[in-house]
């Protein structure tokens, strides 16, 4: 490695000029080299921070679905990843409970045309004078708390479908796409256990880890971006205040705007982003070089590269942000930047 810098000093220190600070190098030993330059830009955005996530659905967008009754499952209809309409039978389930709920509800029926028939009755004594206003409000009452019973059983019973063989489907909610199961063939389930859940829609969210320095600098409406994948950003919808005890971290949600290469349950390391401050600029991280006195550019100048002094913002997964004396006309080095480094302490 020294034999490779002397050789390297050969060639750029005879092209010295009066500048003290300019390493210079003419443009065949730019290209022998390999020495490539990008524009310096106006930073629009700035990274705030980098944490680990987890993608998972949108918070409203997956919906379990659950037993009515208790049972044996006896068959799932559909499969993960498979699409499904409302009113789709998702499962068999064998249940005595199913044929008890049904007498009930037929019960209930009876009792509801009851009581509204009884009602009826009472407002029209009442309106002729025979009955007190009363026997009317009693009425209405008992023909109320009897619609409220059978409401709810409806409600049940729109879960589950008729079934061959003593049991009822399981119908889907909604439409979307199964997510999950919860249960297999055989295994018993009670009245209200999860037996799977559906995505209604394929909207993602992502789920960071944000660490206590972090607090206070992150904030809904901050964008975000998917490291590694380009096009993949988003928008920060919550940041937490508070250290999670199990965590030792804060968490921070947001929502994509693009999610065609991510799956639920997929970790990936996200930056979160906001505006940038005034007059900084942007450049990319390999164009960034540490020296002795602190970070540098090297920027190009006629007649070679003159190492700048810059102050670093933010560190992004592909760009720093910085202020110095470099402009948005400048070019800097981003590649052969260890040769114009060894160069420039020599000088």
């Amino acid at each position: 490695m020294k034999r490779f810098l002397l050789l390297v000093l050969a060639v750029l220190l005879p092209c010295s000029t009066a500048s003290a600070r300019l390493v210079a190098v003419t443009p065949e030993q730019v290209e022998r080299l390999g020495i490539r330059t990008a524009l310096v830009r106006p930073a629009l955005t700035q990274t705030t921070i980098s944490v680990l996530g987890r993608i998972a659905p949108a918070p409203d967008s997956r919906i379990p679905v659950s037993a009515p009754f208790a049972g044996a499952v006896v068959q799932l209809v559909r499969l993960e990843g498979q699409t499904v309409q409302k009113g789709d039978p998702l499962a068999v389930i064998a249940s005595a409970d199913m044929h008890a709920a049904l007498a009930k509800l037929e019960g209930q029926e009876a009792r509801y045309r009851s009581t509204k028939a009884a009602a009826e009755r009472a407002r029209l004594l009442v309106s002729e004078g025979i009955a007190p206003a009363s026997r009317a409000e009693e009425a209405n009452a008992e023909a109320a708390a009897a619609r409220a019973d059978l409401s709810a059983s409806r409600a049940v019973m729109a879960r589950a479908g008729h079934a061959v063989g003593g049991g009822y489907q399981l119908l889907a909610p909604a439409a979307g796409r199964i997510a999950a199961i919860e249960v297999s063939t055989g295994e018993q389930v009670a009245a209200m256990q999860p037996v799977l859940s559906i995505d209604t829609r394929q909207e993602l969210w992502v789920e960071g880890a944000l660490p206590s320095s972090a607090i206070g600098k992150v904030a809904a409406g901050d964008g975000v971006v998917v490291e590694g994948m380009p096009g993949v950003t988003g928008t920060v919808t919550a940041a937490g205040t508070s250290i999670d005890p199990q965590k030792r971290a804060a968490t921070v949600r947001a929502r994509l705007n693009a999610s065609a290469a991510l799956v639920s349950g997929q970790t990936v390391r996200l930056s979160v982003q906001r505006k940038a401050q005034t007059g900084s600029l942007q450049v990319p991280r390999a164009a960034l070089v540490e020296l002795k006195s602190g970070p540098v550019m090297f920027v190009v100048r006629p007649g070679g590269f003159e190492p700048v002094a810059v102050r670093v913002l933010a560190r992004g997964p592909q760009d720093v942000t910085l202020q110095g004396q470099i402009g948005p006309r400048d070019a800097v080095a981003i590649s052969g930047v260890s040769e114009l480094k060894a160069a420039s302490s020599q000088d």
